[in-house]
């Protein structure tokens, strides 16, 4: 008994989060599953669920001997110590079959006897009860008396409602009523019962394990929602982290009533499916590892293609690696998201003048807050969703009353909803039709309802426990901001603090256009509020107590880049400073480089401008920008590194100087934090490419809001989507995202680099297991890379 249990607990946490569409961040789809090798993990689930998570062998062909050549392919045979040659690995690709082995959960196996196909079947049926009910359920809490409650509540809740539900008989033939009404009311009692049932059939641990996770993988993205309130329980210290197990317990619930069914009215096809689901169970072991072995050659052409792109940026990386900073002093410094998007314009911008510094730093700007509206509970968390909040921020002027409040966020929330309510639509009479003229006619866009309020100039004040941040706490965030940026000390007269937002029209995924480092918000309430924080006299005098002086020309201005049309707005900058053409011509710059990502594109500076801002206001754009598409690199080190190369787009960058970092606490804050980041954002992207039926959203043409914000049906039904849709990763024609684990290039010790993954088994374990690449850049120019087994080998690049 305790094996099953042991096994549903396992299942259970193995679910990555998904988070909901106002707050979307990219997550690593793989997360709980960090500490097993990647080929396992992929193969268990290829297995389990259907679905291989590696491009299929045509995609490899279509990339041999450009880009990837029979040296990459070569060396990919020699690092991951396989006994394949080269022509084996060509041989073999031609010959691939996708057919792997794969465990048919009993849904499945039923719809295989069912004497008659009419109706729904059983898979159909399972998943859309539960999928309307947990929609229901989490749309509507006060009808369940749901606020707040578990995993335990959830499951009395759909007992409850499961038990009085006809339409199952309606809909499949079968009446099913007495047998969920005969079902414990407790959700222990119910895992106790039905380990009771299962466990003789599944046989050991092995099979145990293998049933509860091909369970959790029929409901995937319902999975993924509730292990998100798990996750936020979790950031809160809350002991009740058991929503998952909450569905579990219903997923378990349905296949064993529908098993106890077959087993007294079919008797024939139970004795038939009892000993598939037994022979499953004996043999899935031997399954992991022949998949495992069917998958080898696709590994091998997955890490030559890696290969084919790393070393190039190697080769460059390296010949940079001694060009010392920069000798002028700047007039103007600019910090950016490390975001791929910024590196364009971080590069435009850096052309318009050698007196201009450009650094690289996590997007939500060091500062752990949550915006909250003056006299209002609304709380939107502005950093990154590995943490929890720690600092409210609040602006000090009075927001609008009451009634206006609720105006914008939610009538007119109701109005602007991509699903909205054609009830409200109507009573909103010419006041909706002047909304629908003036977007048909491309004047506006749309916008999150609670920017109209945290979008504004304001002072800021922040709270801690609601009790406002003293001169010396407020100088203690602002010192340890600036020495992580490594200017503290060479401070320019204007330093931007430029964060980033997307804008796009008619969009439910808007937010994952966003900052992820800001929760999957613009990051305009970070960069407002600290360059009021550092901009503060009193601020500064704490500051200089604390051995960080900003000499009393300097100035700090919130910037915002927008993503869409690469505009780069400054609030309050003086109206003649020559920065400011500087920035005009970045952008235009910046537009001219992204055209050629998009057909049909202008040549005229401000055909091309209205071109972008089209794109932004069009409600019926598809692909209003390709987000962070071909993302592939983390560069952690000084510009001088990489301002000399053109990444096109396709890598984060971190400023790094170790020099600086005496103690390397700032390097460990960027492997723990940063790499954690950019690591979730490159598998999702992943994800999304190779197995978009699992890990996308599908396509937006037939997206359906769930809850006002949870997720997206693709239609109006079946499990909830999670992930990229299909538009946001392909562009008709071919995929604008390549699918390559992220290369993490670190101009440091690799002793420090050592240290630091010796001390954080969280991102040794993405290292040693593959979930990405780890490279050093040491003094010399010679580019390591660290094997699984944590030793460094030296790469040629010289070719």
């Amino acid at each position: 008994m305790s094996d099953f249990r042991d096994a549903t607990q396992q299942a259970v946490v193995a679910i990555a989060p998904s988070w909901p569409l106002d707050q979307m961040i990219a997550v690593n789809p793989w997360w709980p599953q960090r500490f097993t090798p990647i080929e396992q993990v992929f193969a268990e689930q290829a297995v389990l669920s259907g679905h291989c998570p590696l491009m299929p062998s045509a995609y490899y062909l279509s990339h041999w001997q450009s880009p990837i050549s029979e040296a990459h392919l070569a060396e990919a045979i020699s690092t991951s110590g396989s006994a394949l040659t080269v022509s084996d690995c060509l041989r073999a690709l031609r010959i691939h079959s996708s057919n792997l082995p794969r465990w048919k959960p009993l849904a499945e196996l039923c719809d295989r006897t069912r004497e008659t196909q009419e109706g729904l079947s059983w898979q159909q049926e399972i998943q859309q009860q539960v999928s309307q009910f947990l929609a229901l359920y989490h749309q509507y809490p006060q009808r369940f008396d749901a606020q707040g409650q578990g995993g335990e509540h959830l499951y009395q809740c759909w007992l409850s409602v499961v038990s009085q539900d006809k339409g199952i008989k309606t809909l499949t033939g079968v009446d099913l009523l007495a047998d969920f009404a005969a079902l414990p009311t407790q959700m222990d009692a119910l895992i106790a019962e039905a380990a009771a049932f299962w466990q003789p059939i599944l046989h050991d641990p092995n099979g145990n394990l293998a049933y509860c996770h091909a369970l959790m993988h029929g409901l995937s993205g319902w999975a993924s929602w509730q292990a998100w309130l798990d996750w936020q329980q979790q950031l809160s210290d809350s002991e009740q982290q058991d929503h998952g197990m909450g569905l579990f317990a219903i997923l378990l619930a349905w296949d064993t009533v529908l098993a106890r069914w077959l087993a007294k009215h079919r008797e024939a096809a139970w004795a038939s499916i009892r000993q598939s689901m037994h022979h499953q169970a004996v043999n899935v072991r031997h399954w992991y590892h022949q998949a495992q072995q069917q998958l080898a050659p696709l590994w091998i052409w997955q890490q030559a293609l890696e290969i084919s792109q790393q070393r190039p940026w190697a080769h460059a990386l390296s010949a940079q690696a001694s060009v010392d900073t920069l000798a002028t002093s700047p007039t103007l410094q600019a910090v950016f998201c490390i975001d791929v998007r910024s590196e364009p314009m971080r590069r435009a911008l850096e052309a318009q003048s050698d007196r201009i510094q450009t650094l690289g730093f996590a997007g939500f700007f060091g500062l752990p807050i949550a915006y909250q509206p003056t006299d209002s509970q609304i709380q939107r968390p502005q950093l990154p969703g590995l943490l929890a909040p720690a600092i409210t921020a609040s602006q000090t002027h009075a927001t609008p009353e009451r009634w206006l409040r609720m105006t914008k966020l939610g009538w007119q929330r109701s109005l602007d909803a991509p699903a909205a309510n054609l009830g409200m639509v109507e009573a909103g009479g010419m006041l909706k039709l002047v909304s629908l003229l003036k977007r048909a006619l491309r004047i506006s866009g749309t916008e999150n309802p609670l920017n109209r309020l945290s979008h504004t100039d304001s002072d800021w004040a922040l709270t801690r426990d609601n009790t406002p941040l003293t001169p010396a706490e407020k100088a203690e965030l602002g010192t340890g901001i600036l020495r992580a940026m490594g200017i503290a000390d060479h401070l320019a007269d204007a330093v931007l603090l430029v964060g980033h937002g997307s804008e796009t029209c008619n969009n439910p995924h808007a937010a994952g256009l966003d900052c992820g480092a800001c929760g999957g918000q613009t990051g305009e309430v970070n960069v407002r509020v600290l360059a009021q924080l550092l901009n503060d006299a009193d601020v500064r005098d704490a500051m200089a107590q604390q051995g960080v002086t900003i000499p009393a020309s300097t100035r700090f201005y919130a910037a915002m880049h927008n993503t869409t049309t690469d505009a780069l707005d400054v609030f309050h900058a003086p109206e003649h400073a020559q920065w400011q053409t500087w920035l005009a011509a970045a952008s235009e710059q910046a537009r001219a480089t992204r055209a050629n990502q998009f057909d049909q594109t202008p040549t005229q500076p401000s055909k091309l401008k209205r071109f972008f801002a089209t794109r932004a206001k069009d409600w019926a754009q598809m692909r209003p920008e390709w987000g962070l598409c071909d993302n592939a690199a983390l560069i952690v080190g000084p510009r001088t590194l990489s301002r000399q190369i053109n990444l096109q787009g396709r890598s984060f960058l971190h400023d790094y100087d170790w020099h600086r970092d005496s103690d390397f606490s700032q390097l460990t804050a960027i492997l723990t934090a940063p790499m954690v980041v950019t690591n979730w954002i490159n598998l999702q992207y992943f994800a999304s490419v190779t197995a978009p039926e699992k890990f996308g959203s599908g396509n937006k043409l037939l997206h359906n809001i769930v809850g006002g914000h949870i997720g997206v049906f693709e239609g109006n039904g079946g499990d909830l989507r999670i992930g990229l849709s299909h538009q946001s990763v392909h562009d008709g024609r071919r995929y604008r995202h390549q699918p390559v684990r992220l290369s993490v290039f670190i101009a440091a010790p690799r002793e420090a680099i050592d240290s630091i993954l010796a001390r954080h088994n969280d991102i040794a374990a993405l290292a040693n297991h593959g979930w990405l690449y780890l490279m050093q850049i040491d003094a010399q120019g010679a580019v390591w890379q660290r094997d699984r087994s944590g030793q460094w080998y030296h790469l040629n690049v010289a070719t």
